[in-house]
């Protein structure tokens, strides 16, 4: 329970009584004669960067009320919307042209919209000459390589070429061209690129194939394959469904199998179970709850870079509120193209034109589109939710097919796992979702839990954004990419490495077993001022370490957190709480730094975005067994170009068994400050308006307590506005002038 008064407070007191008063090293910057940054080690190239000074145009303001600042439109959106999104790319320019290969499908799906739209023979025949072209396209493949492979888009979208041409009356049911189209799609389809096929489990290359062959069988009962397509399609779905998850946790891949899921599992069952089970509930809330108040995705995992599969949320989001009436999915579909309207190169208030290669997905959002069903806001509090385990074992061991799915093909080139992926069934954390709200500019932040996905980052916060301003962005990658949670090495290479017990599972390199890393959630409590949590994490990357991350969320203001590391075994080691960004500085302490992401980065780092001016202070605990570094990542991993800058506070050492670590952070979103000069004369020196904008608010951080049993902050980030943080895991009771407290976190504020 907690309590408030309004007296000021200054003191500590408590049960454990730690004689404290404001920490003297938060004072270190302004009691020396050196600069602030004079401690800060700089790691790699000296790197700099000329700042675009369109971000301090605003003058020390963000008002997401201003359309200079807040571009996002909020405009509602319909059928005609996206109608009025596909009419900007120009179908009839786009039906000129059918000859676009094995990429015809996804070109021509506006095409197809017009068709459905009008009626009209024209934009069929269009249509028809595409899949002319496509089975041309792939015939050249087969004479040249001996199969294709493209198994994303062609499996979803031609049936459903084939659906609404049969129901327009543009084609039959038998048609030769199409039979002959579709069997040499399903005969030569090689979904690896290599010899094996009729790959096994939910994945996202066996799911398309098993798919494509159950409608063949479907359509074409005579066909010599009939019997044995239809059997493996069900065994395909079968795998899916006994567990129904997938094992993508990321921003990318996981689209993959969602395309066959939301559209096409209604052709593939026979029935809406896929959209209306209880047990689907999970998969499609996670595509709605990812999403920030602005209609961003932030990226996790093997992403293609920010915001990247917005547009596939989109139609897969219209189609789960059509199959299931629920408006939720609707509201959020909307604020996505909102955002994405934002992002296109072409974007203005009055124009609704995407960019072109969200087109196909566009026009599945139309088709799909239920405008009886009407948008409702989901829940505006946060929350964590769960997945189920991965497993990667070998891909082409037939005994572990028929051990862990059953029912192995006997011959050698048929019935592998599809990515050596294997859903256990054990549920683990999957994101915590700390959210303020779904209006525009809310705080919003996006944290990894599950400890098998790749890079392995339990604990990280994937994305921070706030003004519709993103403060961070991971890397695109495979592999092992530490993401602004705590580095933990092993320099002496002494620790030995705790492995899964399993002997089957392998790693991401394929080259041995994978760390036994375990996750739980063993506290969580939202409320309407601020969330709160703490995540364990045993083995992280393998070491003999347990790590804890605590959170204290404080909606629509900042995010404080504290990572401990206790130490299982004794090695020498370095420990450092981290953020990787785009700029640091200019304004940097001893240990404290101003960030910003200059334009988050798409289209696998080939394209820059949007993003309103905002700043976000990253704020460590004084430690005097720490230091600040500024890192260029990029030298030592070419994977992190789309967030090359990395600010982290290092301690290293040898601990013994059972020491513990602490390190607490705070993340404070702000307004971009620049040093102005009173005059343009030579000699003539700039200045910060006052001690808080010098210093991107960090003056206004201090330090009653940091220590292993509890840390208390005072935060006066606004003049005369004194906010209290605390940090109580032990539930012991605090007393303190103005409040007592036996929480184990709290947050408290006063207004101004």
């Amino acid at each position: 329970m907690t309590s408030y008064s309004s007296s000021k407070v200054n003191r500590l007191g408590s049960v454990f009584l730690v004689a404290s008063t404001l920490c003297a090293l938060c004072a270190a910057d302004t009691l020396t004669n050196q600069p602030p940054w004079a401690e800060a080690q700089l790691q790699g190239p000296p790197t700099r960067y000329a700042v675009d000074v369109e971000h301090y145009r605003f003058r020390a303001t963000c008002d997401v009320g201003n359309p200079s600042f807040y571009p996002v439109p909020q405009d509602t959106v319909t059928r005609e919307t996206y109608l009025r999104c596909l009419e900007a790319q120009n179908p009839a320019e786009i039906a000129r042209n059918p000859n676009r290969g094995m990429d015809g499908p996804r070109v021509f799906m506006p095409v197809l919209v017009k068709y459905m739209q009008t009626g009209d023979a024209a934009w069929a025949d269009a249509c028809i000459a595409m899949l002319k072209a496509f089975h041309a396209e792939m015939q050249n493949q087969v004479a040249e390589r001996k199969w294709f492979w493209q198994f994303e888009h062609p499996p979803a979208l031609v049936p459903l070429y084939r659906k609404y041409l049969l129901q327009g009356g543009a084609m039959k049911p038998d048609a030769d061209w199409f039979r002959e189209m579709w069997l040499y799609y399903c005969r030569n389809l090689h979904v690896w690129d290599t010899e094996p096929v009729e790959w096994r489990g939910g994945c996202h290359r066996s799911m398309p194939e098993a798919y494509v062959k159950g409608r063949a069988a479907a359509w074409y009962p005579d066909i010599p394959e009939a019997a044995h397509w239809k059997r493996y399609s069900e065994l395909v779905f079968d795998d899916f469904w006994k567990v129904k998850d997938v094992g993508q946790n990321d921003a990318h891949y996981m689209m993959m199998p969602f395309i066959i899921l939301a559209w096409a599992a209604d052709q593939w069952t026979g029935d809406d179970r896929v959209y209306t089970d209880p047990g689907m509930k999970r998969l499609w809330d996670r595509l709605m709850v990812e999403v920030s108040p602005d209609g961003a995705v932030i990226p996790y995992g093997p992403n293609a870079g920010w915001n990247s599969t917005a547009d596939s949320r989109i139609a897969m989001l219209e189609r789960i509120a059509a199959k299931t009436g629920d408006g939720r999915y609707r509201f959020v579909a909307h604020k996505l193209l909102n955002y994405l309207r934002y992002q296109s190169p072409e974007f203005n208030r009055d124009t609704y034109r995407p960019d072109g290669s969200s087109s196909w997905l566009i026009s599945l959002a139309w088709l799909f589109a239920d405008d009886s069903v009407k948008p409702v806001q989901p829940d505006a509090g946060s929350l964590w939710n769960k997945r189920v385990e991965t497993a990667r074992v070998p891909l082409t061991d037939k005994n572990l097919t028929e051990r862990l799915l059953g029912n192995a093909d006997p011959r050698t080139n048929h019935g592998h796992i599809c990515c050596g992926w294997f859903l256990t069934g054990k549920e683990w954390p999957d994101k915590l979702v700390l959210r303020s709200g779904w209006s525009p500019g809310e705080l919003f932040a996006l944290v990894e839990l599950h400890p098998t996905s790749f890079p392995a980052n339990p604990g990280g916060i994937m994305g921070l954004d706030r003004w519709g301003a993103p403060f961070t962005q991971i890397a695109a990658s495979k592999g092992a990419t530490v993401e602004n949670r705590a580095l933990i090495e092993n320099i002496g290479h002494t620790a030995k490495l705790r492995l899964h017990p399993d002997p089957i599972r392998i790693n991401e390199m394929w080259d041995g077993r994978p760390p036994d890393i375990r996750s739980e959630v063993t506290y969580f409590k939202d409320t309407p001022q601020a969330t709160f949590a703490r995540v364990r994490v045993q083995n992280t990357d393998g070491l003999p370490v347990t790590y804890e991350r605590e959170f204290v969320f404080v909606k629509n203001r900042f995010l404080a957190t504290r990572e401990i590391v206790t130490f299982e075994e004794s090695f020498k080691a370095r420990v450092a709480p981290l953020w990787n960004t785009h700029n640091i500085g200019p304004q940097i302490g001893s240990h404290w730094a101003n960030t910003f992401i200059q334009a988050p980065i798409d289209d696998n780092g080939n394209r820059s975005l949007k993003t309103p001016p905002a700043d976000l202070l990253v704020w460590f605990a004084p430690r005097a067994d720490c230091r600040l570094q500024i890192v260029d990542r990029l030298e030592s991993d070419p994977r992190t170009e789309s967030c090359p800058n990395q600010v982290r506070y290092l301690w290293e050492g040898t601990p013994a068994v059972g020491e513990k670590l602490v390190f607490t952070q705070v993340y404070y979103p702000h307004p971009p400050y620049r040093s102005r000069t009173s005059s343009n004369n030579p000699g003539s020196k700039g200045a910060y308006a006052n001690e808080l904008q010098a210093t991107a608010h960090a003056s206004g951080i201090k330090v009653v307590c940091d220590n292993k049993e509890a840390s208390i902050l005072r935060l006066e980030m606004e003049t005369d506005r004194v906010e209290w943080v605390v940090f109580n895991p032990e539930s012991k009771p605090l007393k303190l002038d103005s409040f007592e407290t036996s929480e184990p976190y709290a947050y408290v504020g006063n207004s101004q």
